[in-house]
């Protein structure tokens, strides 16, 4: 009889977290869930359970990153193994989960059969990543060239103070905030926005948002 393996879901929708958890359960005993709804409840289940080994883990967490919730959990339980559970595939979505160690990657419209093959792959000491995150692994790898593509090689032109400034205007954030948050002066920050939309071709915020949302910046 295999043993009972303890597996950490977050997700900040009980519908779906609950739901699939469910199903798996059902379709393997050896599952046992402990659901948790943001990170810092899933802090507190894995404090009190050592012995849990795999994290399914959504990329957004109540407007938050699930990848930073993973970083957080390994300074818990190093050895924690993670699937990310996600609608979301973008280049930069696929990337940050890949460059912080994940061990899965399956996409929420697949069958709940395939979330249970990543469980079982990965608890066997593999990886397992579905079709669509697979598919983009390829196209980072390759350089291949469509829209997309094109697009995330834009962003990856700019240096990473770019970027940084980039992510908080896409987060809507005004240059004052910014250059608060960041300890610039104003006009720097407003020079580099500048820089940016020279470098991306954007007219204003709204193709700057619509260009985050795209490559996975934000959601």
């Amino acid at each position: 009889m295999q043993s009972e393996l303890k597996i950490l879901f977050l997700d900040d929708h009980p519908g779906v977290r609950d739901g699939a958890g469910t199903l798996l359960s059902q379709r393997n005993k050896n599952f046992n869930f402990f659901y948790a709804r943001n990170c810092k409840e899933g802090e507190t289940i894995l404090k009190a359970n050592p012995d849990i080994s795999l994290s399914i883990i959504d990329l957004n967490i109540d407007g938050e990153d699930g990848i930073t919730s993973l970083t957080s959990f390994r300074k818990i339980q190093p050895t924690l193994k993670a699937i990310i559970y996600s609608m979301y595939c973008a280049p930069k979505n696929v990337e940050n989960a890949v460059q912080t160690g994940v061990d899965g990657y399956v996409t929420k419209n697949t069958e709940i059969k395939e979330l249970e093959n990543a469980i079982i792959t990965v608890t066997s000491g593999g990886k397992y990543f579905s079709s669509e995150p697979m598919k983009m692994m390829q196209k980072l790898l390759s350089k291949t060239a469509n829209l997309e593509d094109d697009c995330y090689k834009k962003y990856k032109s700019l240096t990473p103070t770019e970027q940084e400034v980039f992510s908080l205007l896409a987060e809507k954030k005004e240059p004052y905030e910014i250059a608060e948050l960041l300890g610039k002066k104003l006009k720097t920050v407003m020079n580099q926005r500048s820089i940016i939309y020279q470098k991306l071709g954007f007219a204003d915020r709204l193709d700057l948002i619509e260009f985050a949302k795209a490559i996975g910046v934000i959601f």
